[in-house]
Parts: structure tokens; sequence; C-alpha cells
């Protein structure tokens, strides 16, 4: 990910080249499903860049006289990466098709899309970094681009606390939904 600040400062935009004006936000709305979904989707490609690295690395690497895949703590965090990066394919799949359909739940299952996937694939991450050792922070590996990238995701397009604030309120619209305040 590349990552950075725009700043626009006394900026003018000929009348032409607006987009939308006045119910810009209002229209926008209709991208933002579709972006918590771009969301998990880079995100699902960093845990696959992770696993597949990694899958390299622990097959070629040794340590104790042998292969890295052939000690068995190792075999089995290569198998956890493997099934949460499909966890994590799966809710996307559901969420898009929602989408494509306008099914009822789009906007709940593309926040639950977006936090599943930014958690699961830090977590592919965070196997990534551990499994190549202290190889895993060298420059050269790229594991630690990759885990940067995971741990961006988190915050990237609302936080998952926030996202998951969304769930609430779209699962339960006639109390989670509302604001607090006193109770009516």
């Amino acid at each position: 990910m590349n990552n950075g600040e725009l700043v626009f400062e006394d900026c003018r935009l000929p009348v032409d080249h607006l987009l939308v004006q006045n119910t810009a936000l209002g229209s926008a709305g209709q991208y933002f499903r579709a972006g918590k979904i771009i969301q998990a989707a880079k995100n699902l490609g960093v845990g696959v860049a992770c696993f597949e690295r990694t899958a390299d690395y622990v097959q070629n690497y040794v340590q104790g006289g042998r292969i890295l895949i052939k000690h068995q703590a190792v075999a089995l965090r290569l198998a956890d990466m493997a099934t949460r990066i499909e966890a994590v394919r799966a809710l996307i799949e559901r969420a898009s098709k929602a989408v494509d359909e306008g099914h009822p739940d789009m906007d709940v299952l593309c926040n639950m899309a977006k936090v599943y996937a930014s958690e699961e694939i830090m977590k592919v991450a965070t196997h990534a970094l551990e499994l190549h050792g202290g190889n895993g922070a060298m420059l050269e590996f790229g594991i630690e681009k990759l885990f940067r990238d995971a741990a961006i995701f988190l915050h990237m397009d609302a936080t998952v606390d926030v996202s998951r604030m969304k769930i609430i309120k779209t699962m339960f619209p006639a109390t989670a939904g509302k604001y607090a305040g006193p109770e009516n």
C-alpha cells in the first residue's frame, strides 16, 4: 500500500470538472459498499502474498537439520494461514454477490468482510513474520512490508471498531441504530 497525505489549499475546479454537486455525499454512498469489498480484497492479496512467500521459505530453509516445514509447529501454522485466507475469500465472495444482487444484507456483509479480512490477514501476516524468524524483519525478504500493509488495513476505510458499530447498527436499527442518548 502506498499511503500518503494529499493537501489541497486554495484549489479551484472549473464547474465542468465537478463530478457531483450538492448531493455528493449521498451519491457517493453507492461506492462505499464496493470500497469495503475492495479493501477486503486488497487485504486478501496481502495474505496470499504472505502465505506464498512463507510456504516457499519453510520448504527451503533448514533449521535443526531439516527443512522448516518438517517441524510440526511450522506446518500447523502454515495450515492455519491457508484456512484463514480461504475463510476471508469466502466472505468477500458472499458480500460481493450480495451487492451484485442488491440483497438487504449487503451493507452488513460488506462491513463484516472488511472487519474479518483486516483481522484474519493480520494474523496471517503475523504467522509469516514469525515463521521467517529474524529474516522476517529483513527488507530483502519483503515480509516486513507485507506485515505493515496488513496492519494498516485495520485502520483503512474505517477502523475495525467503527465497522463493528456499523454492523450492529445495521442489524439492530431500532435499538443500536440510534445514537447514544437518553432512552425513550
